[in-house]
């Protein structure tokens, strides 16, 4: 099945987008629901994630700038943005001291108050997103305010970058510096502040001398208070999706400062491809797996040492961002091969319930796993596929 612009569009267009604008959206309390039915009904009863909310109000915020029309009669994009960004900024701040809480029930009061790192760079994201799109100065004001709070509540001024929580628990994750460094290269984007890139700058320079493993060519997900690998198993835990995800965003850090980044993209990118994918033939081929271990190949299957061989949605996402990676660097024919592998299993495998939802897990062999559609899964999906359409198809509006 060939996988062309047209399909992706209505896919975005026609299903997702509508869906997730009605049944994703609590009209009664407000908020972003969690998650869906499989066939695409509201679950209600569960508490809101900070994240969910900051992640839909960037994908409307960005199908507004790509010019997405509802269907007659439905809200638009801006629309459901500013509700979103209403509901976030109204429910999730904490009186205390600052910084959005991890969740609350449905009608917006605070269920688990903890203050992550993880959750304020999505903050972040949301708010660069929405100002763009809606040109709301309370968006940059509240930008300000969550940086503020970071560095105020959560910077370690030792060993570098941000403690995981105001109770500095371990292991510390290289996963929310990420996180924020995409924030803050959206708010540069937005804004063309330098600030924001010298502050990027900083989680790049961490990146290369505490999270990657030149050694390896691997990513390191879990460390100690120092920043040193956590020992045992833990320190061996490598997840292609997100050394998929850093060749993305160090692509994007290239292009913000002209600095170079390929030697670490580039070992990145081959390690994910030689030993984080599945290689073996069958209907999940090629598909990237959700973590394995850094330490040495199996030679039967070509992949590093199974950890967990289970195949989730977002690491399927962040695999086709970093093949369009390497294709902006210029031709590239192995990129664009398993390019358009990736996205016949995205369609054929966790798109085919239709209605512009999806399976979000499955298991070694294709099977589904997932029981439920998790709406955090809809930024990767939307990203992934406005950058297929920006850069394989050369399309830059969903008009």
């Amino acid at each position: 099945m060939s996988i062309d612009a047209a399909l992706i569009h209505d896919w975005l267009t026609r299903q997702a987008l509508p869906l997730w604008s009605h049944a994703g959206y609590d009209e009664d309390a407000g908020g972003f629901v969690e998650s869906l039915t499989l066939d695409g009904r509201p679950l209600l009863d569960r508490d809101k994630r900070m994240r969910v909310q900051a992640r839909q109000i960037y994908v409307y915020s960005h199908a507004h700038l790509l010019g997405w029309v509802p269907p007659v009669g439905g809200p638009s994009a801006l629309d459901v943005a500013r509700d979103g960004f209403e509901f976030l900024t109204h429910h999730y701040w904490h009186s205390d001291g600052g910084g959005f809480v991890f969740s609350t029930t449905r009608d917006g009061t605070p269920a688990d108050t903890r203050i992550e790192a993880y959750e304020q760079a999505f903050a972040l994201f949301a708010f660069a997103w929405y100002h763009r799109a809606s040109g709301d100065p309370a968006a940059l004001t509240w930008a300000t305010r969550t940086l503020a709070t970071l560095d105020e509540r959560l910077p370690d001024p030792i060993h570098g970058g941000y403690f995981e929580n105001l109770a500095h628990d371990l292991p510390r994750r290289q996963n929310p510096h990420m996180h924020l460094l995409e924030a803050l290269l959206a708010l540069h984007a937005t804004t063309a502040d330098p600030a924001y890139l010298d502050r990027a700058r900083a989680i790049v320079d961490l990146f290369g001398n505490k999270f990657f493993d030149a050694g390896t060519g691997t990513l390191g997900e879990f460390f100690t208070a120092d920043w040193s690998i956590t020992p045992g198993t833990a320190g061996q835990i490598v997840e292609p999706g997100h050394h998929f995800e850093w060749v993305w965003l160090l692509r994007r850090y290239a292009e913000a400062t002209g600095e170079d980044t390929r030697d670490m993209a580039d070992a990145l990118y081959e390690f994910a491809s030689t030993h984080g994918c599945d290689h073996a033939p069958g209907p999940a081929q090629g598909l990237a797996f959700d973590s394995v271990l850094r330490r040495g190949a199996d030679e039967r299957l070509g992949h590093g040492t199974s950890l967990d061989n289970n195949k989730r949605l977002w690491v399927q996402t962040e695999a086709i961002k970093a093949q369009l990676a390497r294709l902006e660097r210029g031709p590239d024919a192995a990129a664009a091969e398993h390019l358009e592998q990736l996205l016949e299993r995205l369609f054929g495998l966790y798109l085919a319930i239709g209605h512009g939802n999806w399976q979000d897990h499955l298991d070694t062999n294709g099977g589904a796993i997932a029981q439920s559609a998790p709406a955090s899964s809809f930024y990767h999906l939307f990203l992934c596929l406005t950058e297929v359409l920006r850069v394989r198809d050369q399309r830059a509006d969903l008009c």
